[in-house]
């Protein structure tokens, strides 16, 4: 893309099959298109702009019955498809729309400068306020065929970018899940070798025990050396068995303790995976085991959230790097950044699309690790940072491995 237009013909027949417009749509450009007009463009916007909790109170205000077990991605398709229908459903959805991005549609509504509608949407995609910016300028008519078609395709964009990230988490995750099986198996195998010294130990002690019984009862005269001599032996083989099991049991808690932070790190990893429940919000900062003393690069977020993304770095006991992906402080620092960070956290919905795209180039050269996240808020920079520990944990793991 470059200066607002579709420079690349991938591209430009994409943004045209998305945005196939009726002939309808070409006329009266003094109201706003309404979603059943809108044709392929449903989609996008259903995606975008509502949650599936919002999907599924419509559902219920209407008496939609939807199966226990549907898929979120059912869900979404069957809303998709009603938005595009003229009915009851479609205006439900641009009803709650309305309401909720009021605001952004009345400005949208009012500006009808072509470079102050290209700002409006900058500015937005900056602040963290994609989805009221997207459906205010994709429902107005006055707004360019040329700009909403770029429009459309940075929404793309940023949807394959927390699509990359989600499968890299579940790899990692499974990565996980297989080293935790491994464990279990190798602290089976320690168990069991624990047990079975204890069974020698014993039958040992049992059979020296009944030795000795016999030489104090024999009634063969000897010296009392060969007695202070079985005695002595038995010490000798009870002190040995003694710190062979020590040493069984100090290496199994080991094992046990290794076993439980590898399912922490796991359910970590869980809890970053798309979920039909509603985030709960983190309320307090713990410190994230393996990333102390790391320096990581926060680029791009809201200034507003830069406060509490600092205290959350503070708590993690990290150095905090940040720079706001171009808005006010120049591109060319981000190279300085990360070349002093161990990681870059990019919150994709409040930075430059282009200064998110050489982030990624320049960790990928410097073999970094770049996580970019869906939002500038405080709680999924806290999730970024576990994620981030678990993703080191596991290289560092894999590296010793390696070197073993």
């Amino acid at each position: 893309m470059c200066n607002g237009q579709l420079t690349s013909p991938a591209l430009e027949g994409l943004a045209i099959e998305a945005g196939d417009e009726p002939a309808a749509l070409a006329q009266d450009k003094g109201r706003r298109i309404r979603l059943s007009e809108m044709g392929h463009w449903c989609c996008s916007v259903i995606g975008t702009c509502l949650t599936h909790d919002d999907l599924l109170v419509i559902s219920r205000k209407w008496k939609v019955h939807i199966e226990h077990d549907a898929r979120a991605f059912d869900v979404h398709g069957f809303f998709a498809r009603k938005a595009g229908e003229p009915g009851d459903i479609s205006r439900a959805v641009e009803k709650l729309l309305d309401g909720r991005y009021g605001g952004l549609v009345r400005r949208v509504s009012n500006t009808r400068d072509h470079d102050k509608l290209v700002d409006f949407w900058n500015t937005a995609v900056n602040d963290g306020f994609v989805a009221g910016a997207y459906w205010a300028m994709i429902s107005h008519r006055h707004v360019p065929d040329d700009l909403r078609n770029r429009i459309f395709g940075e929404v793309h964009m940023m949807s394959h970018l927390l699509g990359g990230t989600a499968r890299k988490i579940v790899g990692a995750a499974a990565e996980l899940q297989a080293r935790v099986d491994q464990m279990e198996r190798r602290k089976e195998r320690w168990s069991s070798q624990v047990r079975h010294a204890l069974d020698q130990r014993d039958g040992k002690i049992a059979r020296l025990q009944e030795e000795l019984g016999k030489s104090r009862t024999s009634q063969r005269q000897r010296e009392p050396l060969p007695a202070s001599m079985s005695a002595n032996r038995l010490s000798k083989l009870n002190a040995k068995q003694e710190r062979a099991l020590i040493s069984a049991r100090t290496r199994a808690r080991q094992l046990a303790v290794e076993l439980e932070q590898v399912k922490d790190r796991l359910a970590g990893m869980r809890m970053t995976r798309p979920a039909r429940a509603p985030q709960q919000p983190v309320v307090s900062y713990d410190p994230v085991i393996g990333l102390c003393g790391k320096a990581v690069l926060y680029l791009g977020g809201r200034q507003a959230s830069v406060p509490q993304i600092a205290k959350a770095a503070e708590a993690a006991r990290i150095s905090l790097l940040h720079h706001d992906g171009g808005l006010e402080q120049s591109a060319h620092l981000i190279d300085d950044l990360i070349s002093r960070c161990d990681a870059v956290i990019c919150p994709v919905d409040c930075i430059n699309h282009q200064a998110c795209l050489k982030a990624k180039k320049l960790c990928k050269k410097m073999r970094k690790p770049f996580m970019p996240v869906s939002s500038g808020g405080t709680t999924t920079f806290q999730r970024a940072l576990k994620d981030l520990a678990v993703r080191l944990n596991a290289d560092a793991a894999g590296a010793m491995e390696h070197r073993q």
